[in-house]
C-alpha cells in the first residue's frame, strides 16, 4: 500500500469510530427526554427500578473514624452516626435494606457514597448501621433496594 492509500485508510477507520461513539448515538437516537436525562444523571449506574426486591449478597465493611465529617461523593457530610452506606453503582439517595444472616438483624440504610474501594466487599456501611447489625468487621450481609432514588437532583460520581 502507498503512504497516501494508508494514510486514507487510516482517516476513514477514525472517521468511523467517531460516528459510532456511544457520545455521538445519544445525538440520534429517538429515546424519550426523561430516559435521555436519566443517561446524563447517572450514567452506567445500576438501574434501581429493574432490581427491586431481588436480593443481592457479599461481604460488607463498615468505616467511620477519620471519615466522620468529611465530604461524601455526592456532596452530604459524612456522620458515622447515621444510617448510611456506600455502594459502587447504586444511585445516591437509593434505600436498602441490609441484613445479617448470622443474627437475623436487619436495619434500613441510604447510600451517599462509593466505595467499598478493597476487593470482594459490595457495601461500606456507617459504623452506626454495622452496630445495628452486629457487625464488628467484615460480615456476609444480604441486602435488597427498597425504593428508587429519593432526591433527583443527587449525581452519580464513578
Amino acid at each position: 500500500m502507498k503512504k497516501k492509500e494508508s494514510l486514507a485508510l487510516a482517516a476513514a477507520c477514525l472517521f468511523a469510530l467517531l460516528v459510532n461513539h456511544p457520545a455521538y448515538a445519544d445525538a440520534d437516537s429517538n429515546e424519550p427526554a426523561e430516559k435521555k436525562s436519566w443517561k446524563n444523571r447517572f450514567g452506567n449506574a445500576l438501574r434501581v427500578d429493574r432490581k427491586i426486591n431481588k436480593v443481592f449478597k457479599g461481604i460488607a465493611s463498615f468505616y467511620g473514624g477519620k471519615f466522620h465529617g468529611r465530604k461524601t461523593a455526592s456532596g452530604d457530610t459524612f456522620d458515622q452516626n447515621e444510617m448510611t452506606c456506600a455502594h459502587r453503582t447504586l444511585p445516591f439517595g437509593t434505600k436498602l435494606e441490609v441484613t445479617n444472616p448470622s443474627n437475623g438483624q436487619t436495619v434500613d440504610v441510604i447510600v451517599n457514597d462509593r466505595g467499598p474501594y478493597k476487593k470482594n466487599r459490595v457495601l461500606d456501611l456507617s459504623k452506626a448501621a454495622a452496630q445495628k447489625l452486629g457487625i464488628t468487621g467484615l460480615a456476609k450481609v444480604f441486602f435488597r433496594p427498597k425504593s428508587q432514588v429519593a432526591r433527583a437532583d443527587s449525581t452519580a460520581v464513578h
